[in-house]
């Protein structure tokens, strides 16, 4: 009677080679042994669970190979109490032998048959199987076969294709060194090699070759083992890819999975010793996906959630510069023998062409001189108008690229007539051919053009497209070569040359090109041109090497597949194979991962402009002034209060604080003493606001007195373990921190000063304290003095911070150095080390230094504890808020959710909708990874569950749809409950509208389906609202069109079930059915006046309830700013808060007036992005727009210095307020809307005369 095994395995390569073994001892032996083979893949839900059990009842054995733990097969417990009960042997296998012991204890064999077990199952291949199998008959079924004992195969070795079995690693090295062509290093899975899963492999190295390369292809297994023998990875770097210390390739193609220099990658681990920064060269990272090549070729997803963890966001720890799919893996056949599903590796040819080209353009920076690299330098502009080119958020670009430029000639390139400095740069590119074509004959532009490609030329270029992108473009913009840029025989090229040096602004992107495609076409192609543009810099100009900008372009957000891009996909078809290095400010992780997986970046991270305290300025100043008086009179001089008190009233009503706070004079002389603490509050929430002070500049660390501010910002929260500045000095000087900043304008008369008077001083001293050490060059030597000097003693933990400060934060903002530093390592075929992302003035000083190649978080710990606690508070806050507003909890709030900042945060906004939904994350304890929800009850939750709409962004929805599926989860969970209506408003809603659409006809099964969509983002392949592009393209009238785009860029539902089913209707009855809307900001880096997707998803969201509904929503910005102490304000008071503390705020004015042109852009696009928000939401008060014309359009000085840095500011400035007057959203005077005309026609005049 056969011996029955029943052998599971998460590594589902191994399953050929039981195949092999099997079919072997039945040629040998007949049929000896009944096999019944199972993968992970084998048991993914309920029902092949119970099959794996079933099997396990019936056998005589049960070998179970994990990976990673016990996750690795959820039922291993279940498996082994089956096993207990029925007394059948049974061994729990380890993929390396760090936790065998643990497992050991799991199973029935004796220790020396453990190992015995586990050799054979570890050292792998066919023969090692065939005798693992005959010696469980015979240990089983009493058989007498000869048995080998387990004979460990080579771990790591070198594989060609040409070169048979024994290949001698020293004597092929050598042989490739001395082919003198660039050497391309690969990584491969030594169970590919031991399975025979080959022919990806063998096409990548063939591919290398022909391309002109060499080729040293290394399998190895990942993780050393001395036991078993393994090597592990960094030893084979060191012997295989370097010599005496020294690098012999040029660049490593990476196809392993995982982190490989992080161990349990949870939310930004910092790297330790990364030996990929040791080897000094790119890695890149080609990616073998677990998707079937019909479902990743014929749809607009990509990958999988499993694939972006494993192969992207995982890999990006280590710094891998991110490509594409280079094989699929396939199902072969389901084995007659063992019932295993047997696959395969399946090459795709074009893509692996891609890699193989992009590695040696890599390579290849090593091996040319730098006088004789081409550089293309590409700003981006959008709006493509003049006012915006270099539009990097927060990055002084011209400045940036004409310090870059000036090290790229230090570095040997040729870089010929660089301006003099970044004004001049401006002007040099403005007196060449813009975006902005409308003031130029088409004369003019030949002129101008700093290139062309030949009709002839790009017909040949479009002719080798993929059919897909050919059909979609003649569609959009008819033949080539289009009408955008075509002049003649011509298309023109808008940029300057500087020597081997381009210098060019992204071509437009199209939607303001056709207005009318906004309403129907978030899936528009790029024109003609932009498809030109890129290749005349790669095959005309023969740039080796383009370098974006900074935040953010639009090539990484062409449509396409979400990640894992195909020949087809737009970024893929416009950038091809060229190097990119991106420059990209470190607190965007989102938008910044989106370039390295869609365009593959490798980012070089720069800091953040310095943060500073928005103080007080003009009226509000002299109300606190008055304040501080008054309160003064009080034990002084009663007889002044009368008097102070009306000085103090036409202040506040002057000023607009009355309008703010909504509150009447009657209402604030009922009590006075209340409305004054009131008032304080609230101007001491403005003042102690951080607000940018300028721009950063690329490679430049801030010093002086911006130094002193910068490390006064960063040591506001603790860092850590380490406190914060602030705290402790209050502390130090006997106040209770969390009572003075609770109520600011409390007024104590036992130490005759307001809260908020004594916050001022603590902020001051702390100032004092980080100048005197600066004064001292952060000696930590001098530390104890510096604080006995100015406070008369010392204290440890004030000491602690100090130390804190002259350390870590100090060096790490002298290492900004490296911005430039390493986009010129970049530039010489160099490793940019890898580092972590995040918003510095969070707590998050480990961040820095910036010049690296970030990496963002590990999706599936989403959301962290740590996030989980801040949800929390956010969702009290909210309802809490608007209970204030309504006296009623709301049944259904839309939620805004964006992947940039639930990247930083680790999931607030995430944690914030579970808690709202009464669910909560289950950890797991070893990973930190969440592994399940689970409901909170409602005695425990206190309140209903609050039913959610979610839009999320299309970068959140490829990046985190794990998580997406996580809380779709919740809305069903909660949906499937049995409670009251009013205390589940999920349920409630749910059942209602099953009701609804049975009593229309509509089926039972669908009706339940469509009841539960809550998640709702872009169309697969898109990106963005879409509301922005209208509003800018002035072809709207109400919020019906703006609803309209909202909900056809909007209206696709995601499930666990469904990816991006158009749903638009479903999408429209959830937005009319919302009560309130939410947008969470975790930090005072930036603001929602700071880009126009801010009002594109949540104005957007608000004009299309009001659209559907028939009124505003109530709407909200949540601020975790400080994680400590969670705010909640409406729209309308954030958008006084941000327009009191930075638009309107003369500190802020003048720091970007240092800047010039790039500071005037970003003023026209906070006025644009204000009209918008005004468009949206209706958050703009006429006082605002009146206070925006004086301080920006009608002051004289501010006009000069707007014609003579970059008047089209000024033009596009008085162009938006008079938009707003046209339209009605602001009913200003007679006289200041002649003054704003009057200042129109004079700067277009100007215009007209300089172009």
């Amino acid at each position: 009677m056969a011996t029955k095994i029943l052998f599971y395995t998460a590594i589902d390569t191994e399953l050929s080679n039981v195949s092999n073994a099997v079919r072997n001892i039945c040629s040998k032996c007949g049929s000896i042994v009944n096999i019944a083979a199972r993968s992970k893949r084998d048991v993914d839900d309920s029902k092949k669970e119970k099959e794996l059990m079933n099997l396990a009842l019936g056998s005589d054995m049960i070998l179970i190979h994990l990976m990673g733990g016990t996750d690795s097969l959820p039922v291993v417990d279940k498996v082994c109490e089956i096993a207990e009960e029925k007394g059948i042997e049974i061994a729990i296998l380890p993929s390396s032998g760090e936790n065998y012991q643990e497992l050991f204890k799991m199973g029935t064999l004796n220790q020396e048959e453990y190992f015995k077990v586990y050799h054979y199952v570890s050292y792998g291949g066919a023969s090692n199987f065939e005798n693992l199998f005959l010696w469980i008959s015979n240990k089983i079924s009493k058989t007498c076969f000869s048995v080998i004992e387990p004979k460990p195969l080579p771990w790591e070795g070198i594989y060609h294709p040409d070169y048979g079995d024994e290949i001698k690693p020293e004597t092929y090295i050598q042989e490739k060194l001395n082919e003198k062509k660039p050497i391309i290093g690969i990584l491969f899975y030594q169970s590919y090699w031991n399975a025979e899963n080959l022919e990806f492999m063998d096409d990548l190295i063939k591919e290398i070759e022909n391309q002109g390369g060499a080729v040293i292809p290394v399998f190895l297994t990942a993780s050393k083992n001395d036991e078993l023998g393994s090597k592990g990875i960094e030893w084979v770097i060191d012997n295989y890819f370097m010599q005496n210390g020294t690098s012999i390739v040029d660049a490593v193609i990476n196809t392993l999975m995982f982190s490989q220099t992080v161990a349990t990658p949870t939310f930004s681990r910092v790297a330790g010793g990364n030996f990929y920064q040791r080897l000094g060269k790119p890695i890149i990272k080609a990616i073998l996906t677990m998707t079937p090549y019909s479902d990743w070729k014929n749809g607009l997803q990509g990958f999988g959630p499993l694939d972006v963890v494993m192969s992207m966001a995982l890999p990006e720890f280590d710094g891998d510069i991110i490509t594409v799919p280079i094989a699929t893996r396939e199902e072969l056949e389901r084995d007659p023998l063992t019932g295993a599903v047997l696959t395969k590796y399946v090459p795709i040819k074009d893509r692996i062409k891609k890699v193989a080209s992009l590695s040696l353009n890599w390579a290849k920076l090593s091996y040319k001189p730098n006088c004789d690299k081409k550089i293309a330098i590409i700003f981006h502009n959008y709006p493509p108008r003049n006012d915006r080119i270099g539009c990097a958020f927060g990055l002084d670009s011209p400045v940036s690229v004409h310090k870059l430029l000036t090290e790229m000639k230090n570095e040997g390139c040729k870089v010929e007539d660089i301006p003099e400095n970044g004004k001049a740069l401006m002007e040099r590119m403005l007196s060449g051919l813009t975006n902005e074509r409308g003031w130029l004959s088409s004369e003019e532009m030949n002129k101008r053009a700093v290139g062309k490609v030949h009709n002839k030329e790009y017909e040949m270029w479009f002719n080798n497209f993929p059919l897909l992108p050919q059909q979609q473009l003649e569609k959009s913009w008819g033949k080539p070569p289009g009408e955008i840029f075509s002049s003649g025989e011509n298309i023109l090229i808008p940029g300057i040359l500087l020597g081997n040096v381009f210098i060019g602004v992204q071509p437009t992107r199209g939607f303001l090109e056709d207005p009318a495609s906004i309403y129907h076409s978030p899936d528009l192609p790029p024109p003609h041109h932009y498809l030109a543009y890129y290749r005349w810099i790669r095959d005309i100009f023969k740039a080796d090497i383009v370098y974006h900008i900074g935040k953010h372009g639009s090539l990484e957000w062409l449509p396409g597949k979400g990640n894992g891009l195909s020949e087809e996909c737009y970024p893929d078809l416009v950038l091809m194979d060229l190097p990119n290095v991106y420059p990209y400010i470190i607190n965007n992780p989102g938008e910044g991962t989106q370039a390295k997986r869609r365009s593959h970046a490798c980012i070089i991270d720069h800091l953040i402009p310095v943060m500073t305290r928005a103080d007080t300025y003009e009226e509000m100043a002299d109300v606190e002034v008055l304040i501080k008086e008054y309160n003064e009179a009080k034990s002084m001089d009663a007889g002044k209060l009368p008097i102070l008190r009306t000085l103090i009233w036409e202040k506040v009503e002057a000023s607009k604080l009355d309008s703010d706070l909504k509150i009447t004079k009657e209402e604030a002389e009922k009590d006075w003493e209340e409305f004054l603490e009131k008032i304080h509050s609230y101007l001491y929430d403005i003042k102690d606001c951080l607000i940018r002070d300028g721009l950063h500049i690329l490679g430049q660390p801030p010093e002086g007195e911006p130094l002193v501010e910068m490390i006064s910002a960063l040591t506001r929260l603790s860092n850590g373990s380490v406190p914060s500045l602030r705290e402790t000095l209050a502390e130090f000087l006997g106040y209770d921190y969390e009572e003075l900043i609770k109520n600011p304008g409390f007024y104590s008369p036992e130490i005759s000063s307001t809260y908020a008077e004594i916050l001022d001083m603590i902020d001051e001293k702390s100032k004092k304290l980080i100048k005197a050490f600066y004064e001292e060059d952060f000696d930590k030597n001098k530390i104890k003095d510096i604080i006995t000097n100015i406070f008369g003693k010392e204290t440890v933990k004030l000491s602690q911070v100090m130390e804190f400060i002259g350390e870590k934060i100090v060096p790490a903002l002298n290492g900004t150095t490296q911005e430039i530093e390493n986009c010129i390592e970049a530039l010489g075929g160099n490793f940019v080390s890898p580092g972590p992302s995040g918003a510095p003035t969070r707590g998050r000083v480990d961040i820095l230094p910036t010049g690296r190649n970030f990496y963002s978080i590990d999706p599936q710990a989403m959301p962290t504890r740590s996030s989980w606690e801040i949800g929390v508070e956010l969702a009290n806050s909210l309802l809490e808020k608007h209970m204030e507003e309504t006296n009623a909890y709301p049944e259904m709030i839309g939620i805004i959710v964006w992947c940039t900042s639930n990247m930083r945060t680790g999931g607030d906004d995430v944690s914030e909708a579970l808690y709202l939904m009464g669910v909560k994350p289950v950890w797991d304890e070893k990973s930190g990874r969440v592994k399940d929800l689970s409901v909170i009850p409602l005695e425990e939750l206190g309140r209903p569950r609050i039913d959610i709409t979610f839009r999320t962004s299309g970068m959140f929805r490829d990046a985190m749809l794990n998580v997406m599926h996580l809380l779709d989860k919740a809305v069903e969970m909660v949906a499937s409950l049995d409670e009251p209506d009013d205390m589940n408003y999920v349920a409630k809603h749910v059942r209602e509208e099953i009701e609804e659409k049975v009593s229309k006809g509509i089926d039972l099964n669908k009706a339940k389906e469509e009841a539960l969509w809550r998640i709702f983002s872009d169309k697969p392949g898109t990106y963005g609202a879409g509301v922005s592009d209208l509003v800018t393209s002035k072809n709207w009238k109400d919020e019906k069109d703006l609803c309209n785009v909202y909900v056809t860029w909007g209206g696709y539902v995601y499930t666990r079930d469904t990816y991006g089913l158009e749903a638009k209707d479903v999408f429209s009855s959830r937005l009319a059915s919302v009560d309130a809307t939410v947008k969470n900001e975790d930090t005072r880096e930036l603001d929602m006046f700071d880009c126009d997707d801010f009002y594109s998803y949540h104005g957007g969201m608000v004009a299309a309830v009001k659209a559907l509904k028939g009124s505003l929503p109530h709407s909200y910005s949540g601020d975790s700013s400080d994680p400590d102490r969670v705010k909640v304000r409406t729209l309308e008071e954030e958008t006084r808060h941000i327009f009191r503390a930075r638009i309107l705020n003369p500190k802020w004015i003048e720091s970007m007036k240092r800047h010039g042109y790039k500071g005037a852009g970003d003023f026209s696009h906070m006025v644009e992005t204000a009209f918008g928000w005004d468009a949206t939401a209706e958050v703009l008060d006429d006082w605002l727009y009146e206070e925006l014309a004086k301080k920006y359009a009608l002051d004289e000085d501010m006009q000069e210095w707007f014609k003579e840095e970059n008047p089209w500011a000024l033009k596009n400035i008085v162009e938006n307020l008079l938009e707003a007057i046209e339209r009605d959203m602001w009913q200003p005077s007679e006289e200041l809307k002649d003054e704003l005309r009057e200042v129109y026609l004079d700067i277009e005049g100007e215009l007209e005369e300089r172009t």
